[in-house]
Formats: C-alpha cells, structure tokens, sequence
C-alpha cells in the first residue's frame, strides 16, 4: 500500500542548505531523503511525546469533552 503523501516547500538560508548539501553529498543521499528522515524523526518523537503527557496526565485524547477546569 502507498502512503498518503503531502507536498512542503519552504525557503532555507544559503548557509543551511549548503551544509545540508554538504552532507548529503558526504553520505550520498539525496536532500529529499534527509528532510523526510530528519521530519520523521522529529515527529516521532513529539508523537511520543503526547502520548506521554496523555497518559502521566490521566487525559484520554478522544474524548470530546474536557475534565480540566480552566481558570
């Protein structure tokens, strides 16, 4: 099965794309392949993250409603 993919564009400094380059061509992979590892890696992380603040913090997420009183 294919996954559902999303189109990002954005503009980076010259000195940031050249060291991203510079790697890239250290390691021998493409920009593409390093953006999308260092985007899963990053969201990876902040998903466990959440979780655990869900679950330490006794929140279920799919709940609708809110127990938290707000001030």
């Amino acid at each position: 099965m294919t996954e559902k993919t999303t189109e990002i564009s954005f503009e980076v400094g010259a000195e940031e794309a050249s060291v991203l380059d510079g790697y890239c061509q250290a390691k021998g992979i493409k920009r593409t392949v390093l953006m999308r590892r260092l985007l899963k890696e990053w969201s990876d992380e902040k998903l466990h993250e959440s979780i655990l603040v869900c679950r330490v913090a006794g929140v279920n997420p799919a709940n609708s409603g809110s127990n938290r009183e707000m001030n």
